[in-house]
């Protein structure tokens, strides 16, 4: 794959983030004739963290399917873990926070941190880029052997877009948008434990929010945009979810659901525009 590595963000208003699960997602919504640009055409930039694109590469069809999107113009980019210092202006004692936050609901990592990284003075710690380096070589957690050879690291795509994620949305307030896109639940979680971890000690600081589009809020807008039929739901809805979204109530109050949806509810609920879905 011939991608463009970057070091900064600067000056972009729009930012998509994506995960391996959303681009296997539309990757299969492209063989099905729903273009790309139905739901990407919004960004001026399109972030992969360098984590995430090992385990893309780990399947031939998704990575040709990535090199299309590049080759049509898309403003996709990698970057590196080790880069993200350069986005908090080397304020590294704030990334590890951002890093502990981050991993904090993983106890293998959080110990590690805690041990082989922190230090009682910030100024006594490893450079960021020696011990975040560190932290892939030696992931804490059990892997699990490909075909290919290579051992997938558990959880550490998740990790390290909830850590970007976390640095966009603290450090560049003049993005006005900022999306994740993953059908992955651990990374919804880790992010919003992140965020509410992260305002008690950032307390100078707004975040930018931070939103989703999980496979069934792409669903759905596909849907409500006239690109997909209810016909035709079962083709791309295969198997039954746990949806979280909001709902405007008779009184116009508005309640925050969880539940799990089959496809019968999940024709209800996109019909219904008072429904949004978050994750």
């Amino acid at each position: 794959m011939t991608i463009t590595r970057i070091t900064n963000i600067d000056n972009k208003k729009h930012i998509a983030l994506l995960d391996t699960s959303s681009i296997s997602f539309m990757q299969g919504l492209e063989v099905k004739g729903i273009p790309s640009d139905d739901i990407l055409k919004d960004y001026d930039l399109i972030l992969i963290p360098e984590w995430v694109l090992v385990e893309i590469n780990d399947a031939e069809g998704r990575a040709n399917y990535l090199q299309k999107l590049i080759e049509l113009g898309y403003p996709i980019h990698s970057i590196a873990e080790e880069d993200y210092s350069n986005l908090t202006n080397n304020e590294e004692g704030n990334l590890y926070q951002i890093v502990l936050a981050s991993t904090y609901q993983i106890g293998r990592i959080k110990s590690y941190l805690r041990r082989f990284v922190e230090k009682a003075e910030v100024l006594d710690m490893d450079a960021y880029k020696d011990w975040i380096n560190n932290l892939y070589d030696e992931w804490p957690l059990p892997g699990q052997m490909l075909s290919s050879g290579r051992i997938k690291k558990k959880n550490a795509g998740e990790v390290s877009i909830t850590i970007l994620a976390e640095v966009v949305s603290w450090y560049y307030p003049e993005t006005e948008a900022l999306t994740i896109y993953s059908q992955d639940s651990d990374t919804y979680e880790f992010q919003r434990k992140a965020e509410a971890s992260l305002r008690e000690i950032f307390t100078s600081r707004m975040p930018v929010p931070i939103s989703y589009k999980s496979n069934d809020a792409i669903l759905c807008q596909l849907f409500r945009d006239g690109k997909i039929s209810i016909e035709n739901l079962g083709d791309y809805r295969k198997d039954i979810r746990k949806i979280t979204y909001s709902k405007v109530q008779d009184d116009h109050s508005v309640i925050l659901v969880t539940e799990v949806v089959d496809n019968d509810l999940f024709l209800d609920l996109v019909q219904d525009t008072s429904v949004h879905i978050i994750f």
